[in-house]
């Protein structure tokens, strides 16, 4: 009860410096409490409590149901997180009852929650807009801590809930969610490998490719407009490039012999860094956008593949033979001060975190597995245990999750998991294998 009452009261204490209350002007959107969700983790509470009912309809007719359909993928999506736990109420609250308002809010507020999500749903014109109003319920007041409005299609309703669930998150962390985000994959069919692209929980699976060849390898560019990979359409492994939400032909972008390969975007979207071994074995290139210009940044007698970006652009991690066994090692951005990061075992697939401070790898040690290391070579430790091999992780831009594929349920499937290897759970594509997942940016 002490400690329960020490974290209500440190809650009240950050928010309570934001204005407002239940039926006042809401304040303009912006991040009004960034630190909330970190104090209330750090007073013994895993997450924030937050109360979901259906959202009110207060203009148009809800014939699809979205009054239900959009709190509930927020909820979903909110829990993902694993920033929130979520208490979600089948009972719309009216528009501007004062009176009734303060009623569900304290209910709520007693049965443990410290925040409030209240909806509403303008209908008209095919288009749907959802008026956010977050509310403090620790406060006696029951402050409104922000309000936004966002609009989208009706038949986008998923990624309206989507929109909701990133701002919420915004308001108690001070940096947007994830789930407005995309997954691109590869799906397998016996002798074919088509990407594929589905929302980052799995919902809305959608084909970028049907040349029904090999496709291997997707990367997002830092924009979210395009997706780098390499395709046996042509016959050969070249290096191609589509536009994942427009209607633009596919463009090559390296057709040498041998491969072309392993692409891997720079942080201002300027240059790719790949493998090609059109000058003998496979070794790390740039490539300039623009003007197509490719520069060699390793020169060695093994295997140097598999290049990521740091997040500040001035360094590459990369897989090399050189050592004996597949190893990590990280070069300048220009190819110079090559070192190595890893030993022991066999260890491949280096991905660099948006936040910088951690390199998540695949490391065969009887099974493969995930494991990551710190960028200096310190704090080495192992993220997946089985069952069956865990590979090709791909960080979300949060740097807090990581989707990656496995072999633990009958064949390979795409699975999440926040960055210590916890929360891992199964993403539900549809029908057949799927691998190499890659997340997208925040999109626009």
């Amino acid at each position: 009860m002490r400690e329960a009452g020490a974290l209500l009261a440190l809650v009240a204490a950050v928010l309570g410096v934001v204005m407002g209350g239940v039926l006042s002007s809401p304040p303009p959107a912006r991040s009004q409490a960034p630190d909330v969700l970190l104090n209330v983790m750090a007073s013994g509470a895993k997450r924030l409590n937050i109360f979901i009912p259906d959202f009110t309809v207060v203009a148009g007719t809800d014939t699809g149901g979205l009054a239900k359909r959009v709190p509930e993928v927020t909820s979903a999506d909110l829990k993902f997180s694993a920033l929130f736990s979520v208490v979600s109420d089948p009972t719309p609250l009216p528009a501007a009852d004062v009176e009734a308002l303060r009623q569900r809010w304290a209910g709520a507020a007693a049965a443990g929650a410290h925040a409030a999500l209240h909806g509403l749903l303008s209908l008209g014109g095919g288009r749907a807009t959802a008026e956010m109003r977050l509310y403090d319920l620790t406060s006696p007041e029951l402050r409104v801590i922000a309000s936004k409005k966002i609009e989208m299609p009706v038949a986008e309703a998923r990624r309206l809930a989507h929109k909701i669930a990133d701002e919420v998150v915004f308001q108690f962390t001070g940096e947007p969610g994830i789930a407005d985000t995309k997954i691109a994959y590869l799906a397998v069919r016996p002798g074919v490998k088509e990407l594929s692209l589905m929302d980052y929980d799995g919902a809305g699976p959608a084909p970028l490719t049907a040349n029904r060849s090999i496709n291997l390898s997707p990367s997002w560019s830092p924009d979210g407009r395009s997706v780098a990979f390499t395709s046996y359409m042509g016959g050969y492994p070249y290096l191609y490039r589509l536009f994942a939400f427009e209607r633009r032909p596919v463009q090559l972008l390296a057709g040498y012999l041998g491969i072309n390969t392993s692409p891997a975007w720079s942080p201002d979207g300027r240059s790719v860094a790949l493998t090609l071994s059109k000058d003998g074995n496979p070794e790390i290139y740039l490539l300039t956008v623009a003007t197509g210009a490719f520069r060699r940044l390793t020169t060695h007698s093994g295997i140097d593949t598999e290049p990521s970006w740091s997040p500040t652009g001035r360094e590459i991690a990369f897989t090399s033979d050189r050592a004996g066994t597949a190893q990590i090692f990280i070069m300048d951005a220009e190819g110079a001060n090559v070192r190595r990061l890893t030993s022991g075992g066999f260890n491949t697939q280096p991905r660099w975190s948006p936040k910088g401070d951690t390199i998540v790898y695949t490391s065969r040690r009887g099974n493969h597995d995930l494991w990551a290391v710190s960028p200096d070579g310190s704090n080495v430790r192992q993220l997946t245990a089985g069952p069956g091999d865990n590979e090709n992780a791909s960080w979300a831009p949060n740097g807090r999750h990581l989707a990656f594929h496995g072999s633990r349920l009958r064949g390979w499937r795409i699975f999440t998991m926040l960055a210590d290897g916890s929360e891992q759970q199964a993403a539900p594509t549809q029908g057949g294998e799927a691998t190499s997942p890659a997340w997208s940016p925040r999109l626009p």
